[in-house]
Protein backbone atom coordinates (compact mmCIF):
# COMPACT_ATOMS: atom_id res chain seq x y z
CA UNK A 1 0.00 0.00 0.00
CA UNK A 2 3.12 2.66 -0.75
CA UNK A 3 1.16 4.21 -2.97
CA UNK A 4 -1.87 4.99 -1.00
CA UNK A 5 0.81 7.62 0.73
CA UNK A 6 0.82 9.79 -2.58
CA UNK A 7 -2.97 10.24 -2.75
CA UNK A 8 -3.24 14.26 -3.30
CA UNK A 9 -5.67 15.32 -1.25
CA UNK A 10 -9.33 15.18 -1.42
CA UNK A 11 -11.38 14.76 -4.66
CA UNK A 12 -15.00 13.70 -5.75
CA UNK A 13 -14.65 11.68 -9.88
CA UNK A 14 -18.08 11.87 -10.86
CA UNK A 15 -18.37 8.21 -12.95
CA UNK A 16 -20.82 10.18 -15.11
CA UNK A 17 -18.67 13.04 -16.73
CA UNK A 18 -16.34 9.75 -17.76
CA UNK A 19 -19.38 8.22 -19.64
CA UNK A 20 -20.18 11.57 -21.28
CA UNK A 21 -16.39 12.54 -22.21
CA UNK A 22 -16.32 8.98 -24.02
CA UNK A 23 -19.40 8.21 -24.98
CA UNK A 24 -19.51 4.20 -23.39
CA UNK A 25 -22.23 2.29 -22.97
CA UNK A 26 -25.18 2.85 -20.72
CA UNK A 27 -23.07 0.79 -18.09
CA UNK A 28 -21.00 3.21 -17.37
CA UNK A 29 -23.38 5.69 -17.03
CA UNK A 30 -24.80 5.69 -13.58
CA UNK A 31 -24.07 9.07 -11.32
CA UNK A 32 -21.11 7.10 -9.08
CA UNK A 33 -18.74 9.15 -7.17
CA UNK A 34 -15.33 8.27 -5.28
CA UNK A 35 -13.87 10.09 -2.10
CA UNK A 36 -10.44 9.86 -1.29
CA UNK A 37 -8.49 11.18 1.37
CA UNK A 38 -4.75 10.45 2.11
CA UNK A 39 -3.92 8.92 5.41
CA UNK A 40 -1.19 6.37 6.09
CA UNK A 41 -0.56 3.06 4.31
CA UNK A 42 -3.35 1.07 5.48
CA UNK A 43 -6.28 1.89 3.00
CA UNK A 44 -9.93 1.77 4.07
CA UNK A 45 -12.88 1.21 0.91
CA UNK A 46 -16.37 1.68 1.46
CA UNK A 47 -18.63 0.11 -1.11
CA UNK A 48 -20.96 -2.78 -1.31
CA UNK A 49 -18.77 -5.31 -0.39
CA UNK A 50 -19.58 -8.87 -2.07
CA UNK A 51 -18.42 -10.83 1.27
CA UNK A 52 -18.77 -14.53 2.05
CA UNK A 53 -22.04 -14.06 3.81
CA UNK A 54 -23.65 -12.18 1.67
CA UNK A 55 -23.31 -8.19 0.29
CA UNK A 56 -22.53 -5.46 2.46
CA UNK A 57 -24.66 -2.07 1.61
CA UNK A 58 -22.34 0.48 3.11
CA UNK A 59 -19.61 -2.20 3.56
CA UNK A 60 -16.06 -1.06 4.85
CA UNK A 61 -12.69 -3.55 4.03
CA UNK A 62 -9.13 -2.33 5.57
CA UNK A 63 -6.14 -3.54 4.20
CA UNK A 64 -3.30 -3.37 5.93
CA UNK A 65 0.41 -2.38 5.30
CA UNK A 66 1.07 -6.03 4.36
CA UNK A 67 -1.59 -5.95 1.65
CA UNK A 68 -3.68 -8.34 3.72
CA UNK A 69 -7.14 -7.94 4.74
CA UNK A 70 -7.99 -7.22 8.27
CA UNK A 71 -11.29 -6.09 8.34
CA UNK A 72 -14.13 -6.41 6.69
CA UNK A 73 -17.86 -5.29 7.98
CA UNK A 74 -19.73 -2.06 8.35
CA UNK A 75 -17.97 -0.60 11.23
CA UNK A 76 -14.75 -1.48 10.30
CA UNK A 77 -12.41 2.00 10.89
CA UNK A 78 -14.61 3.74 12.75
CA UNK A 79 -13.39 6.74 13.98
CA UNK A 80 -9.91 5.43 12.70
CA UNK A 81 -7.37 8.73 11.35
CA UNK A 82 -4.88 6.54 10.53
CA UNK A 83 -5.87 5.44 7.34
CA UNK A 84 -6.26 6.66 3.94
CA UNK A 85 -9.87 6.46 2.52
CA UNK A 86 -11.52 5.12 -0.38
CA UNK A 87 -15.59 6.05 0.06
CA UNK A 88 -16.86 4.91 -3.31
CA UNK A 89 -20.29 5.16 -2.61
CA UNK A 90 -22.54 2.40 -4.43
CA UNK A 91 -19.79 0.80 -6.44
CA UNK A 92 -18.90 -3.03 -6.20
CA UNK A 93 -16.19 -4.32 -4.52
CA UNK A 94 -15.48 -8.12 -5.14
CA UNK A 95 -12.50 -10.28 -4.91
CA UNK A 96 -10.61 -10.02 -8.19
CA UNK A 97 -11.71 -12.50 -10.71
CA UNK A 98 -9.41 -16.10 -10.84
CA UNK A 99 -9.14 -17.06 -14.45
CA UNK A 100 -8.70 -21.02 -13.51
CA UNK A 101 -7.96 -22.04 -17.48
CA UNK A 102 -6.66 -20.54 -20.41
CA UNK A 103 -3.27 -20.88 -22.89
CA UNK A 104 -1.81 -17.20 -22.61
CA UNK A 105 1.15 -18.19 -24.88
CA UNK A 106 -1.75 -18.42 -27.73
CA UNK A 107 -2.56 -14.61 -27.13
CA UNK A 108 -1.29 -13.39 -30.39
CA UNK A 109 -3.56 -15.67 -32.12
CA UNK A 110 -6.57 -14.41 -32.77
CA UNK A 111 -10.00 -15.80 -33.13
CA UNK A 112 -10.61 -18.16 -35.68
CA UNK A 113 -13.35 -17.72 -38.22
CA UNK A 114 -15.93 -19.58 -37.39
CA UNK A 115 -17.04 -22.27 -40.18
CA UNK A 116 -19.82 -23.59 -38.99
CA UNK A 117 -18.11 -27.32 -38.43
CA UNK A 118 -18.30 -28.97 -34.96
CA UNK A 119 -15.97 -31.64 -33.68
CA UNK A 120 -16.75 -34.70 -31.66
CA UNK A 121 -13.40 -34.68 -30.09
CA UNK A 122 -10.22 -32.36 -29.50
CA UNK A 123 -7.82 -34.61 -31.42
CA UNK A 124 -10.28 -34.35 -34.94
CA UNK A 125 -9.41 -30.52 -34.47
CA UNK A 126 -5.73 -30.44 -33.16
CA UNK A 127 -5.15 -33.70 -35.45
CA UNK A 128 -7.70 -33.54 -38.78
CA UNK A 129 -8.80 -36.87 -37.52
CA UNK A 130 -11.72 -38.68 -39.06
CA UNK A 131 -11.61 -36.68 -41.76
CA UNK A 132 -12.09 -33.46 -39.86
CA UNK A 133 -10.57 -29.76 -40.71
CA UNK A 134 -7.60 -29.42 -38.82
CA UNK A 135 -7.65 -25.97 -37.08
CA UNK A 136 -4.27 -26.06 -34.54
CA UNK A 137 -2.08 -24.50 -37.72
CA UNK A 138 -0.39 -22.92 -35.25
CA UNK A 139 2.26 -22.81 -32.16
CA UNK A 140 2.73 -20.97 -29.30
CA UNK A 141 4.19 -17.81 -28.85
CA UNK A 142 6.55 -17.23 -25.57
CA UNK A 143 7.89 -13.92 -26.20
CA UNK A 144 6.74 -11.53 -22.70
CA UNK A 145 5.26 -9.22 -24.43
CA UNK A 146 2.81 -11.34 -26.57
CA UNK A 147 2.23 -13.17 -22.98
CA UNK A 148 2.14 -9.44 -21.05
CA UNK A 149 -0.26 -8.37 -23.35
CA UNK A 150 -2.56 -11.43 -23.05
CA UNK A 151 -2.61 -11.08 -19.15
CA UNK A 152 -3.01 -7.34 -19.83
CA UNK A 153 -6.54 -8.22 -21.48
CA UNK A 154 -7.64 -10.42 -18.53
CA UNK A 155 -6.77 -7.45 -15.60
CA UNK A 156 -8.07 -4.78 -17.56
CA UNK A 157 -11.07 -6.27 -16.83
CA UNK A 158 -10.51 -7.46 -12.91
CA UNK A 159 -8.81 -10.76 -13.25
CA UNK A 160 -6.14 -11.00 -10.72
CA UNK A 161 -5.30 -14.20 -11.12
CA UNK A 162 -4.45 -17.36 -13.93
CA UNK A 163 -3.80 -20.70 -14.66
CA UNK A 164 -2.43 -19.92 -18.11
CA UNK A 165 0.55 -22.16 -19.12
CA UNK A 166 2.95 -19.67 -19.46
CA UNK A 167 3.92 -16.37 -17.50
CA UNK A 168 5.46 -12.68 -17.97
CA UNK A 169 6.38 -10.76 -15.35
CA UNK A 170 4.25 -8.90 -13.48
CA UNK A 171 0.46 -8.06 -14.34
CA UNK A 172 -1.69 -10.88 -12.91
CA UNK A 173 -0.72 -13.73 -10.37
CA UNK A 174 0.26 -16.75 -12.59
CA UNK A 175 -1.04 -19.42 -10.38
CA UNK A 176 0.91 -22.36 -12.41
CA UNK A 177 4.53 -20.81 -11.37
CA UNK A 178 6.26 -20.76 -8.86
CA UNK A 179 8.17 -17.39 -9.50
CA UNK A 180 4.58 -15.51 -10.71
CA UNK A 181 2.78 -16.09 -7.92
CA UNK A 182 3.88 -12.72 -6.81
CA UNK A 183 4.40 -13.34 -2.98
CA UNK A 184 1.04 -15.60 -2.10
CA UNK A 185 2.41 -18.40 -0.39
CA UNK A 186 0.93 -21.29 -2.28
CA UNK A 187 2.41 -23.92 -4.34
CA UNK A 188 2.26 -24.05 -7.37
CA UNK A 189 -0.66 -25.74 -9.73
CA UNK A 190 0.55 -28.37 -11.61
CA UNK A 191 -0.98 -27.91 -15.46
CA UNK A 192 -1.14 -30.81 -17.63
CA UNK A 193 -2.92 -30.56 -21.00
CA UNK A 194 -2.28 -34.43 -21.69
CA UNK A 195 -2.56 -36.21 -18.23
CA UNK A 196 -2.82 -39.77 -20.54
CA UNK A 197 0.19 -38.85 -22.49
CA UNK A 198 -2.13 -38.69 -25.48
CA UNK A 199 -0.68 -35.41 -27.43
CA UNK A 200 -0.62 -37.94 -30.78
CA UNK A 201 -4.15 -38.40 -30.27
CA UNK A 202 -5.66 -42.04 -29.96
CA UNK A 203 -9.09 -42.30 -29.97
CA UNK A 204 -10.20 -45.27 -27.97
CA UNK A 205 -13.48 -46.37 -26.40
CA UNK A 206 -12.64 -49.63 -25.39
CA UNK A 207 -9.41 -49.56 -23.85
CA UNK A 208 -7.00 -47.37 -22.12
CA UNK A 209 -4.04 -47.77 -24.46
CA UNK A 210 -3.13 -44.23 -24.58
CA UNK A 211 0.76 -42.80 -23.70
CA UNK A 212 3.57 -44.87 -22.41
CA UNK A 213 3.79 -42.09 -19.08
CA UNK A 214 -0.05 -41.06 -18.19
CA UNK A 215 -0.24 -39.26 -14.55
CA UNK A 216 -0.03 -41.45 -11.79
CA UNK A 217 -2.57 -41.40 -8.83
CA UNK A 218 0.78 -40.40 -6.65
CA UNK A 219 1.93 -37.80 -9.22
CA UNK A 220 -1.35 -35.95 -8.32
CA UNK A 221 -1.29 -36.47 -4.99
CA UNK A 222 2.27 -34.88 -5.15
CA UNK A 223 1.44 -31.83 -6.85
CA UNK A 224 -0.94 -30.41 -4.27
CA UNK A 225 -3.23 -29.16 -7.25
CA UNK A 226 -3.69 -30.62 -10.45
CA UNK A 227 -5.25 -29.07 -13.58
CA UNK A 228 -5.54 -31.26 -16.11
CA UNK A 229 -7.36 -31.68 -19.47
CA UNK A 230 -10.06 -34.23 -19.97
CA UNK A 231 -12.87 -35.81 -21.82
CA UNK A 232 -12.35 -32.42 -23.87
CA UNK A 233 -15.46 -34.01 -26.85
CA UNK A 234 -18.59 -34.98 -26.96
CA UNK A 235 -18.15 -38.65 -27.98
CA UNK A 236 -17.41 -41.63 -26.30
CA UNK A 237 -13.75 -41.81 -27.03
CA UNK A 238 -14.05 -38.19 -24.79
CA UNK A 239 -16.16 -40.59 -22.07
CA UNK A 240 -13.52 -43.09 -22.37
CA UNK A 241 -10.57 -41.20 -20.93
CA UNK A 242 -12.58 -40.55 -17.70
CA UNK A 243 -13.79 -43.76 -17.41
CA UNK A 244 -9.24 -44.93 -17.56
CA UNK A 245 -8.66 -42.26 -15.15
CA UNK A 246 -11.34 -43.35 -12.53
CA UNK A 247 -11.15 -46.73 -12.17
CA UNK A 248 -8.02 -49.04 -11.69
CA UNK A 249 -9.99 -52.62 -12.95
CA UNK A 250 -11.34 -50.73 -16.77
CA UNK A 251 -8.58 -51.85 -18.82
CA UNK A 252 -9.91 -55.00 -20.22
CA UNK A 253 -6.22 -55.17 -22.74
CA UNK A 254 -3.50 -53.52 -21.61
CA UNK A 255 -0.33 -53.43 -23.80
CA UNK A 256 1.68 -56.39 -22.51
CA UNK A 257 5.18 -54.13 -22.83
CA UNK A 258 3.66 -52.10 -20.18
CA UNK A 259 1.02 -48.68 -19.99
CA UNK A 260 -2.72 -48.80 -21.42
CA UNK A 261 -3.18 -49.17 -17.84
CA UNK A 262 -6.22 -47.98 -16.44
CA UNK A 263 -5.17 -45.16 -13.40
CA UNK A 264 -7.72 -44.12 -10.67
CA UNK A 265 -6.15 -40.75 -9.99
CA UNK A 266 -9.61 -38.10 -9.84
CA UNK A 267 -8.79 -37.08 -5.90
CA UNK A 268 -9.33 -33.45 -4.05
CA UNK A 269 -5.86 -32.74 -5.58
CA UNK A 270 -7.66 -33.16 -9.04
CA UNK A 271 -9.33 -30.40 -11.25
CA UNK A 272 -10.98 -31.69 -14.78
CA UNK A 273 -10.52 -29.15 -17.65
CA UNK A 274 -13.88 -29.18 -19.89
CA UNK A 275 -15.15 -32.67 -18.59
CA UNK A 276 -17.65 -32.31 -21.22
CA UNK A 277 -18.45 -35.95 -21.95
CA UNK A 278 -19.21 -36.56 -18.16
CA UNK A 279 -22.65 -37.93 -17.22
CA UNK A 280 -24.53 -37.68 -13.79
CA UNK A 281 -22.96 -40.65 -12.42
CA UNK A 282 -19.34 -39.28 -13.07
CA UNK A 283 -20.05 -36.20 -11.39
CA UNK A 284 -21.87 -38.35 -8.10
CA UNK A 285 -17.73 -39.59 -7.96
CA UNK A 286 -15.81 -36.51 -9.14
CA UNK A 287 -17.73 -35.15 -5.76
CA UNK A 288 -17.61 -37.75 -3.73
CA UNK A 289 -13.82 -37.58 -4.10
CA UNK A 290 -13.76 -33.80 -3.43
CA UNK A 291 -12.43 -33.08 -7.43
CA UNK A 292 -12.91 -30.30 -9.25
CA UNK A 293 -14.18 -28.85 -12.76
CA UNK A 294 -13.60 -25.73 -15.01
CA UNK A 295 -16.47 -25.06 -16.86
CA UNK A 296 -15.51 -23.12 -20.28
CA UNK A 297 -18.91 -22.68 -22.40
CA UNK A 298 -17.80 -20.52 -25.38
CA UNK A 299 -14.82 -22.74 -26.85
CA UNK A 300 -16.70 -25.89 -26.04
CA UNK A 301 -19.78 -24.48 -27.65
CA UNK A 302 -17.88 -23.03 -30.74
CA UNK A 303 -15.78 -26.30 -31.26
CA UNK A 304 -18.02 -28.85 -30.01
CA UNK A 305 -20.97 -27.51 -30.51
CA UNK A 306 -22.02 -28.54 -26.93
CA UNK A 307 -20.70 -27.95 -23.04
CA UNK A 308 -20.60 -29.09 -19.79
CA UNK A 309 -23.80 -30.51 -18.22
CA UNK A 310 -22.91 -27.84 -15.99
CA UNK A 311 -26.64 -28.12 -13.75
CA UNK A 312 -25.77 -31.69 -13.57
CA UNK A 313 -22.70 -31.57 -11.80
CA UNK A 314 -23.67 -28.40 -9.75
CA UNK A 315 -26.56 -30.40 -8.25
CA UNK A 316 -24.37 -33.46 -7.38
CA UNK A 317 -21.92 -31.18 -5.41
CA UNK A 318 -18.97 -30.52 -7.57
CA UNK A 319 -16.78 -27.62 -7.24
CA UNK A 320 -17.08 -25.29 -10.08
CA UNK A 321 -14.91 -23.12 -11.10
CA UNK A 322 -14.94 -20.74 -14.66
CA UNK A 323 -11.75 -20.49 -17.59
CA UNK A 324 -11.88 -19.20 -20.78
CA UNK A 325 -9.61 -21.60 -22.87
CA UNK A 326 -7.97 -19.29 -24.90
CA UNK A 327 -7.88 -16.29 -27.41
CA UNK A 328 -8.50 -19.08 -31.20
CA UNK A 329 -11.74 -20.44 -30.22
CA UNK A 330 -12.92 -19.00 -26.47
CA UNK A 331 -12.99 -15.64 -24.73
CA UNK A 332 -10.78 -12.58 -25.21
CA UNK A 333 -11.24 -12.17 -21.30
CA UNK A 334 -12.81 -13.41 -18.05
CA UNK A 335 -15.83 -11.32 -18.30
CA UNK A 336 -16.56 -12.15 -21.98
CA UNK A 337 -16.71 -15.84 -20.70
CA UNK A 338 -19.15 -14.55 -18.40
CA UNK A 339 -21.46 -13.04 -20.77
CA UNK A 340 -21.18 -16.49 -22.44
CA UNK A 341 -22.61 -18.40 -19.51
CA UNK A 342 -25.03 -15.80 -18.52
CA UNK A 343 -26.71 -16.62 -22.34
CA UNK A 344 -26.16 -20.23 -22.08
CA UNK A 345 -27.94 -19.87 -18.63
CA UNK A 346 -30.84 -17.76 -20.34
CA UNK A 347 -31.18 -19.86 -23.31
CA UNK A 348 -30.47 -23.39 -22.52
CA UNK A 349 -31.04 -23.70 -18.33
CA UNK A 350 -33.87 -21.39 -17.78
CA UNK A 351 -32.14 -19.07 -15.76
CA UNK A 352 -30.91 -21.66 -13.21
CA UNK A 353 -28.21 -20.27 -12.43
CA UNK A 354 -27.97 -16.93 -10.20
CA UNK A 355 -25.56 -14.04 -10.76
CA UNK A 356 -23.86 -15.07 -7.46
CA UNK A 357 -23.80 -18.58 -8.67
CA UNK A 358 -21.85 -17.54 -11.69
CA UNK A 359 -19.54 -15.08 -9.57
CA UNK A 360 -18.17 -17.72 -7.35
CA UNK A 361 -17.47 -19.61 -9.99
CA UNK A 362 -14.66 -16.53 -10.70
CA UNK A 363 -13.87 -15.76 -7.54
CA UNK A 364 -14.09 -18.40 -4.63
CA UNK A 365 -14.48 -21.80 -6.49
CA UNK A 366 -11.72 -20.59 -9.10
CA UNK A 367 -9.87 -20.43 -5.26
CA UNK A 368 -10.59 -23.87 -4.26
CA UNK A 369 -10.09 -25.29 -8.01
CA UNK A 370 -6.49 -23.89 -7.67
CA UNK A 371 -5.90 -25.15 -3.74
CA UNK A 372 -5.25 -20.92 -3.51
CA UNK A 373 -8.39 -20.63 -1.02
CA UNK A 374 -6.48 -19.97 1.84
CA UNK A 375 -5.24 -16.87 0.73
CA UNK A 376 -7.48 -15.20 -2.31
CA UNK A 377 -10.86 -15.57 -3.85
CA UNK A 378 -13.05 -14.20 -1.00
CA UNK A 379 -13.42 -10.91 0.54
CA UNK A 380 -12.31 -12.11 4.38
CA UNK A 381 -9.75 -11.49 7.46
CA UNK A 382 -6.40 -12.38 6.52
CA UNK A 383 -6.90 -13.14 2.76
CA UNK A 384 -4.61 -11.40 0.26
CA UNK A 385 -6.37 -8.06 -1.04
CA UNK A 386 -6.60 -8.94 -4.76
CA UNK A 387 -10.11 -7.07 -5.31
CA UNK A 388 -11.64 -5.40 -8.03
CA UNK A 389 -13.99 -2.15 -8.04
CA UNK A 390 -17.05 -2.47 -10.46
CA UNK A 391 -19.55 0.30 -11.12
CA UNK A 392 -23.15 -1.19 -10.38
CA UNK A 393 -25.21 -3.07 -13.17
CA UNK A 394 -28.43 -4.61 -12.86
CA UNK A 395 -31.08 -5.39 -9.78
CA UNK A 396 -28.30 -7.57 -7.96
CA UNK A 397 -25.02 -6.49 -6.26
CA UNK A 398 -23.40 -9.56 -7.88
CA UNK A 399 -24.62 -8.24 -11.34
CA UNK A 400 -22.14 -5.45 -11.14
CA UNK A 401 -19.25 -8.17 -11.39
CA UNK A 402 -20.90 -10.60 -13.73
CA UNK A 403 -22.11 -8.14 -16.24
CA UNK A 404 -18.62 -6.22 -15.94
CA UNK A 405 -16.10 -4.97 -18.53
CA UNK A 406 -13.13 -3.53 -19.05
CA UNK A 407 -14.87 -0.20 -19.17
CA UNK A 408 -16.63 -0.46 -16.33
CA UNK A 409 -13.81 -1.86 -14.23
CA UNK A 410 -12.99 1.38 -11.86
CA UNK A 411 -9.95 -0.55 -9.80
CA UNK A 412 -8.07 -3.16 -9.68
CA UNK A 413 -5.89 -4.11 -6.83
CA UNK A 414 -3.43 -7.15 -6.26
CA UNK A 415 -1.78 -7.70 -2.76
CA UNK A 416 -3.22 -4.54 -1.65
CA UNK A 417 -1.23 -2.54 -4.48
CA UNK A 418 -3.24 -0.31 -7.26
CA UNK A 419 -2.33 -1.54 -10.64
CA UNK A 420 -5.30 -0.44 -12.70
CA UNK A 421 -8.06 1.29 -13.12
CA UNK A 422 -9.70 5.01 -14.00
CA UNK A 423 -7.49 7.30 -14.84
CA UNK A 424 -8.50 10.42 -13.02
CA UNK A 425 -9.22 8.61 -9.64
CA UNK A 426 -5.79 6.21 -10.16
CA UNK A 427 -3.56 9.59 -10.84
CA UNK A 428 -4.78 11.10 -7.57
CA UNK A 429 -3.48 7.45 -5.66
CA UNK A 430 -0.36 6.88 -7.67
CA UNK A 431 1.71 9.45 -9.57
CA UNK A 432 4.01 7.01 -11.21
CA UNK A 433 0.83 5.14 -13.55
CA UNK A 434 0.63 5.71 -17.70
CA UNK A 435 -2.71 6.68 -18.98
CA UNK A 436 -4.06 3.91 -21.55
CA UNK A 437 -6.70 3.75 -23.48
CA UNK A 438 -8.85 0.74 -23.08
CA UNK A 439 -11.80 0.64 -25.63
CA UNK A 440 -11.98 4.51 -25.95
CA UNK A 441 -12.22 4.56 -21.88
CA UNK A 442 -9.14 7.29 -20.24
CA UNK A 443 -7.80 4.47 -17.79
CA UNK A 444 -4.31 4.34 -16.08
CA UNK A 445 -1.71 1.14 -15.48
CA UNK A 446 0.76 1.48 -12.68
CA UNK A 447 4.31 -0.04 -13.14
CA UNK A 448 5.63 -3.33 -11.22
CA UNK A 449 8.98 -3.96 -10.74
CA UNK A 450 10.22 -5.88 -13.82
CA UNK A 451 7.43 -5.49 -15.86
CA UNK A 452 8.21 -3.31 -19.20
CA UNK A 453 6.25 0.09 -19.65
CA UNK A 454 3.00 0.18 -20.51
CA UNK A 455 4.30 1.90 -23.71
CA UNK A 456 6.31 -0.93 -24.96
CA UNK A 457 3.52 -3.35 -24.62
CA UNK A 458 1.38 -1.12 -26.90
CA UNK A 459 4.23 -0.36 -29.22
CA UNK A 460 4.62 -3.93 -29.83
CA UNK A 461 1.17 -5.32 -30.09
CA UNK A 462 0.56 -2.57 -32.68
CA UNK A 463 3.81 -3.78 -34.70
CA UNK A 464 2.62 -7.37 -34.72
CA UNK A 465 -1.20 -6.09 -35.19
CA UNK A 466 -2.00 -8.09 -32.02
CA UNK A 467 -6.43 -8.62 -31.27
CA UNK A 468 -6.81 -5.37 -29.06
CA UNK A 469 -7.17 -5.24 -25.44
CA UNK A 470 -11.04 -4.54 -25.07
CA UNK A 471 -13.80 -3.29 -27.59
CA UNK A 472 -16.63 -1.12 -26.83
CA UNK A 473 -19.32 -3.78 -28.29
CA UNK A 474 -19.13 -7.45 -28.91
CA UNK A 475 -15.67 -8.36 -29.72
CA UNK A 476 -15.12 -8.79 -33.68
CA UNK A 477 -15.03 -12.15 -34.37
CA UNK A 478 -16.24 -13.58 -30.91
CA UNK A 479 -16.43 -17.38 -31.25
CA UNK A 480 -20.56 -17.88 -31.32
CA UNK A 481 -21.52 -19.12 -27.72
CA UNK A 482 -24.79 -21.33 -29.08
CA UNK A 483 -25.72 -25.19 -29.12
CA UNK A 484 -25.34 -26.46 -32.47
CA UNK A 485 -25.26 -29.35 -34.36
CA UNK A 486 -23.10 -32.34 -34.01
CA UNK A 487 -21.23 -33.75 -36.62
CA UNK A 488 -20.72 -37.84 -37.06
CA UNK A 489 -17.68 -39.43 -36.48
CA UNK A 490 -16.03 -43.17 -36.31
CA UNK A 491 -14.59 -44.62 -32.99
CA UNK A 492 -11.17 -45.62 -33.38
CA UNK A 493 -10.49 -48.36 -31.33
Amino acid sequence: MKGVLRILGRRVLAAASLATLVGVSDALSSETSCVYEAGSERLLITATVLAPDGPIVGGRVLIGADGAISCVGAACGTGAEDVSRLDCGELVLSPGFINAHDHIDYAGIPPIPDSGERFAHRHEWRRGFNGRTRLETFGPDLNPLTIGWGELRFLVGGTTSIVGEAMAPGLTRNLDFADGLDGLEARPVTYDVFPLDDIEGPLLTKTCDYGRNPVTPKGVEDAGAYLAHLSEGVDDAAANEFRCSSSSSYDEEPRPEGGGVSSDWISPSATLIHAIALGAADFNLVAARGASIVWSPRSNLALYGGTLEVLEAKRRGVNIALGSDWLPSGSMNLNRELVCAQSYNTEELGGALTSRDLWEMVTVNAAKATHTDAMIGTIAVGRVADLALFRPAGSDPYDAAVMSDPRSTTLVLKGGQILFGDEALVSDIREDCEAISVAGAPKALCPEQGRPAAGDFFEFAAQRDFYPLAFAGPPKDEPPCELANLIETTDTN
